[in-house]
């Protein structure tokens, strides 16, 4: 179990660097998702005026905070019998969690379609509301495997 939780740890910091370090850039590739090229009719290619760097940010964003979130989760389910037996409570208070993640999810996929259809600063503004809620329940996950570190520090 020390080596699937070490082994969580690094790949949570692995990407936590990855995600700091690779926003340094404010150029998004033309044509790319975030900068979409349009075709007119006489076949002449167009490049998106003003590219949408706040969608790629709340993408940036929604992504490593659900895959913190996600990582917890699975870890826990992964090894559920063995934390059972240093904490009944870390199965059920992640299981609290489990549904609120899932309604997040759906609500985010429903609020970046709707601000992709027609991005508006109120569309932002609800895409920025989602990204804070996914983001305060990585804390409270993380917590629930507090048992777990202390088990792991009694044994070293």
């Amino acid at each position: 179990m020390k080596t699937k939780l070490g082994t969580f740890l690094a790949l949570l910091a692995l990407i936590t660097l990855t995600a700091c370090t690779g926003c340094k850039s404010v150029n998004l590739a033309p044509g790319g998702a975030y900068n979409p090229a349009t075709t007119n009719a006489a076949g002449q290619v167009t490049l998106n005026a003003a590219p949408e760097q706040a969608l790629y940010v709340a993408d940036a964003s929604y992504k490593l905070a659900y895959d913190l979130l996600s990582g917890v989760l699975k870890f826990e389910r992964d090894n559920r019998a063995e934390l059972a037996k240093i904490s009944p409570k870390i199965k059920t208070n992640l299981d609290k969690i489990r549904p609120v993640a899932v309604d997040i999810d759906h609500r985010w996929a429903l609020a970046r379609a709707a601000y992709k259809a027609n991005p508006t600063p109120l569309g932002l503004t609800t895409v920025q509301q989602i990204i804070a809620e996914i983001q305060r329940l990585i804390p409270a996950a993380q917590a629930e495997l507090t048992p777990v570190y202390s088990s792991l520090n009694r044994t070293n």
